[in-house]
């Protein structure tokens, strides 16, 4: 009779989960059928550029059907569209994918948001998952913050480490930065360094005279040129310039790499309904994410390969800011640097 029971028991556990995934499959079918009947999708986006936004699109369309409107702009430009067409009752974009987590903060609060829970965030690796409790928005893009330095003009070994060794005298005069009242990612770099080092870190990184301009981009570049030797900086420009044949090279530091995810979000009074809750599914499938590691973004889930030069989240040490220290972190790290730097 025992074993009779343990029998019954495991044939309904199966039978469970069979039944659930076929309606998963059935539900997935559903969602084709409707986004194509739809015909489109309207994607504002500021988390990648317009070459691989477009190539997305294209990529959604080919396989799906519904054809997709990428709409491209920085951050706080794109944030300001989508805020005039919600206070117009405008109902234009589906999906909104930002750099600032800031903006899906907000539009959360305003009850702008679409609480949607694709199938496949339960796919990304762990690093990436759960960045909203409840759900209405989703890491689909990101980039580690690590040191960079011009390979020409030194040997791997002797570049910085680790994040204090920009602090010895020897780089006085050779360190470009991103200012963090401008730049999303100097500003999340800025913040995890006051976090884990305090403002002496800060006022020891002034007498080091760095050159900073308004975008971590800026420093990428005065490094490829030889003008400043090392910066701190998103992994994506980096590697994407060295596989160009610029003479750039990575340091991942021991004391942590700054692990930056940032959101998309369905819109609640999206258009298409059906063909942004599908969007958002590429946006977090193998697809999307083969696009992304071919731009040298972070590869997200684990049947995505970074390419040769890049380590996997899984393989480094990060620290990933929380929503908070990002939304309430930046604009306080901002005035101190304005204090320290005088600028």
């Amino acid at each position: 009779m025992i074993k009779l029971n343990r029998r019954l028991a495991l044939s309904a556990l199966l039978a469970a989960c069979v039944g659930g995934s076929t309606t998963a499959l059935a539900d997935m079918k559903a969602l084709e059928e409707a986004a194509r009947k739809e015909g489109q999708v309207t994607w504002y986006v500021a988390s990648i550029d317009a070459r691989n936004a477009e190539a997305a699109g294209r990529a959604f369309t080919a396989k799906y059907g519904p054809k997709v409107n990428v709409v491209r702009a920085p951050s706080q430009v794109m944030f300001q569209r989508l805020t005039q067409d919600l206070s117009q009752n405008a109902r234009n974009a589906d999906v909104f994918s930002s750099v600032d987590v800031g903006n899906f903060v907000t539009l959360k609060e305003q009850g702008a948001l679409m609480a949607y829970k694709p199938e496949n965030a339960t796919r990304l690796l762990p690093a990436f998952q759960g960045l909203d409790k409840d759900g209405m928005f989703h890491s689909t893009v990101a980039s580690v913050i690590i040191i960079a330095y011009n390979k020409e003009k030194m040997k791997a070994d002797e570049a910085p480490q680790n994040w204090t060794n920009l602090l010895d005298a020897k780089w006085i005069g050779k360190i470009a930065l991103g200012h963090p009242a401008f730049s999303g990612f100097a500003g999340n770099w800025a913040a995890q360094m006051n976090k884990l080092y305090g403002k002496s870190f800060l006022q020891r990184l002034e007498k080091q005279k760095p050159q900073v301009g308004r975008s971590l981009f800026d420093a990428v570049n005065l490094v490829s040129s030889g003008e400043r030797l090392v910066t701190a900086a998103p992994i994506a420009p980096i590697l994407e310039n060295a596989d160009k044949g610029k003479p750039l090279a990575v340091v991942y530091p021991t004391d942590g790499s700054i692990l930056v995810a940032t959101p998309s979000a369905v819109l609640k009074n999206a258009p298409h309904p059906n063909g942004a809750k599908l969007f958002m599914e590429f946006l977090l499938g193998p697809e999307f994410g083969g696009i992304l590691v071919k731009a040298r973004y972070e590869a997200m889930r684990a049947d995505v390969k970074p390419l040769p030069g890049a380590k996997s989240v899984t393989e480094i040490k990060t620290v990933r800011p929380t929503i908070e220290e990002t939304t309430k972190g930046i604009p306080q790290v901002a005035e101190s640097w304005r204090d320290v730097f005088g600028q």
